[in-house]
């Protein structure tokens, strides 16, 4: 006789007497044994026995090196390929991503500031920007009246000529006249906004959660649609406490990373949004 009972199979011989207990193979053994290959597969990449941009070997000699199945050895690879790790080229397989850039999610400076100081090039491209009628949220956030309108910016942000940033900002269109006639690919917002408007960014708040890339952001991202991206949205104020922006970024995971530091004992009054 046969008794199931959850991943246990119990086994009882006919005519009574020994019985034998028999492990079924359930899900969680098989996520522990691609689990275990993934982490021999990172533990490559931390000690740089597998280097930043080298094209993995061959899913054969993986597999056999590892001692694992070629479908256990995929399922590892994908897993770290969905947490940034490994990137994957037309025609050339997977290969070791570069390091991720990391951020104090509480560091105020631009972001430009922070690549510059770490030697990564940071370009930006103009998408779109128009004069409009914000959707109530984003007029509730700015503090508009119902007549008011905004600037809507939409740039595309390349790290070391990756497109890895797509990044919308709603401006009050009565604090920032005339926005457009400055250049908003090689300049920065913020620093435009302190010399030519006296507007000076003084404190904000931001919130990070994860998306997935639609049509238009997979293609100009460069990646493939539904891909996992971070979101960050968030306001910034001036030194009276006036919001000044309120944006989102859709952000490629293979290349930004976000920390935060916590220390003990020490309260935190950030509001959260």
């Amino acid at each position: 006789m046969i008794i199931e009972t959850g991943s246990i199979t119990t086994a009882e011989k006919e005519g009574g007497g020994s019985r034998r207990m028999v492990m079924k193979k359930d899900e969680t053994s098989r996520r522990a044994s691609w689990s275990g290959i993934a982490e021999q597969l990172e533990y490559w990449i931390e000690s740089g026995r597998l280097q930043a941009g080298q094209r993995l070997p061959s899913e054969e000699s993986l597999a056999k090196e590892l001692g694992c199945h070629r479908d256990t050895l995929r399922t590892a690879i994908r897993c770290l390929a969905g947490e940034g790790k490994l990137t994957r080229r037309k025609g050339s397989g997977f290969t070791v991503a570069m390091p991720r850039f990391r951020r104090n999610l509480y560091d105020f400076e631009p972001l430009w500031y922070f690549l510059q100081q770490n030697r990564r090039q940071f370009t930006s491209r103009v998408i779109s920007m128009e004069r409009l009628k914000p959707v109530p949220r984003v007029a509730r956030l700015l503090k508009l009246n119902e007549a008011g309108e905004a600037y809507r910016l939409c740039r595309l942000r390349f790290l070391d000529g990756t497109p890895a940033i797509l990044e919308t900002t709603y401006l009050s269109a009565l604090r920032v006249r005339d926005l457009e006639r400055f250049d908003l690919a090689k300049n920065s917002l913020l620093e435009i906004m302190a010399t030519e408007y006296g507007i000076y960014a003084d404190s904000g708040n931001q919130t990070l959660s994860i998306t997935y890339a639609d049509e238009m952001e997979a293609e100009l991202l460069q990646i493939p649609v539904l891909q996992p991206l971070l979101l960050l949205r968030g306001v910034t104020r001036d030194d009276y406490g006036i919001p000044i922006e309120s944006f989102s970024a859709v952000i490629r995971n293979d290349q930004f990373g976000f920390k935060g530091i916590l220390r003990a004992g020490e309260p935190d009054s950030r509001e959260l949004v």
